[in-house]
């Protein structure tokens, strides 16, 4: 039993010591290095870290899985934005800010749900990072257009800012791909 035990931990070893070193580095947990020096290049460095050590895909993910965690992030984070835009809409707001929400409602739900999260998702799936640049892009563009959509008095600075603030650094992160 003894010597059985002995050629499987021998086996094991061999197999450790012998694997290319491409299939070692898969193996082997992201250890912050790459978070850290990816986020550095971003524009909002504390927002990238939180989002990515936040989602335990990123002890693994390359720079490609990184940007998708932050794409995600984008979806999620609209997402919330367009609850809270329905929750507005059900106040009877004044007519002019009733189409302002609306509006709203259409850059992130036909703009960044529909076109650009889908967009950028694809692109970092199938190694072509010049969509996602585009997509991540256009949704820092929505949230600009829903912000000035209010003409100063906005209900939804803080979600837009989060939404311009997450798609800059998912665009950050797409960049290093390129």
């Amino acid at each position: 039993m003894r010597t059985l035990v002995f050629v499987v931990l021998v086996h094991v070893v061999f197999q450790i010591i012998f694997l290319p070193s491409s299939q070692c580095t898969r193996l082997r947990p992201n250890d912050d290095n790459l978070i850290e020096q990816t986020c550095k290049q971003t524009p909002n460095y504390n927002l990238c870290i939180s989002s990515l050590k936040s989602d335990p895909k990123s002890a693994t993910a390359d720079v490609a899985g990184l940007a998708l965690i932050m794409v995600n992030v984008l979806n999620t984070t609209t997402t919330q934005t367009l609850i809270h835009i329905n929750s507005l809409l059900l106040q009877s707001p004044r007519n002019e800010v009733k189409e302002a929400l609306l509006s709203c409602v259409e850059d992130y739900k036909t703009g960044v749900l529909t076109a650009d999260v889908p967009e950028s998702i694809e692109a970092l799936t199938k190694g072509n990072p010049k969509f996602a640049d585009q997509g991540t892009q256009d949704a820092a563009n929505e949230s600009n257009s829903c912000e000035e959509g209010f003409s100063g008095n906005s209900p939804l600075t803080v979600e837009n800012t989060n939404i311009n603030n997450v798609a800059r650094v998912a665009n950050a992160i797409v960049k290093l791909l390129l």
